[in-house]
């Protein structure tokens, strides 16, 4: 499990899962009171897909959905089921999204 120091910052691999700190320094600065001296960096908020990329995902789950409709009539009974369902969920979720 890879972890970040809460005192200088650095990622480190932690041996449990509760662990704060990459070294015995770090731990004995923590215990004196020393705060976190790692640099701060804001979030990156751009977008990593290019507009045509976002939609063409769109338009693939709209046919997802579509497939698995159509599929649901060719298949037996329990399974037909769980596909419709599944058709169904996707067109919820792009719906709540305005999509």
């Amino acid at each position: 499990m890879i972890k970040s120091c809460e005192i200088c910052g650095h990622d480190f691999v932690a041996r449990r899962s509760t662990a704060k700190y990459c070294s015995n320094r770090c731990r004995l600065m923590a215990q004196r009171g020393v705060a976190y001296t790692g640099d701060l960096k804001a979030p990156d908020v751009r977008p990593r897909l290019s507009h045509d990329e976002i939609m063409a995902i769109i338009t693939q789950a709209h046919m997802a959905a579509s497939d698995l409709s159509r599929a649901a009539a060719l298949v037996p009974a329990p399974l037909s089921g769980a596909l419709v369902e599944a058709a169904r969920k996707i067109e919820d979720a792009m719906k709540a999204e305005g999509l």
